[in-house]
């Protein structure tokens, strides 16, 4: 269950604008993306810490893929 702190922070991601060319870097999409980070982190923190431990492969296989999805991804 979420906090009054995180819902607030949660909902302020209300405030982030999505689509392209938006203005990804102005203050207001700063502080959405941080209250998403409040109100998200820790239940990701406790999902990891709770939950049983990823396979090897899984470990690998994302560790792999993440450097080539950034290279497919400024290719363009």
């Amino acid at each position: 269950m979420l906090n009054p702190v995180r819902c607030v922070a949660l909902a302020s991601a209300a405030a982030l604008p999505l689509g392209v060319l938006k203005g990804g870097s102005d203050p207001v999409s700063l502080a959405a993306l941080a209250g998403l980070a409040v109100a998200l982190v820790p239940l990701g923190v406790a999902v990891l810490r709770t939950g049983p431990a990823p396979r090897w492969w899984a470990v690998a296989l994302t560790a792999a893929l993440v450097p080539v999805a950034f290279l497919v991804g400024a290719a363009g």
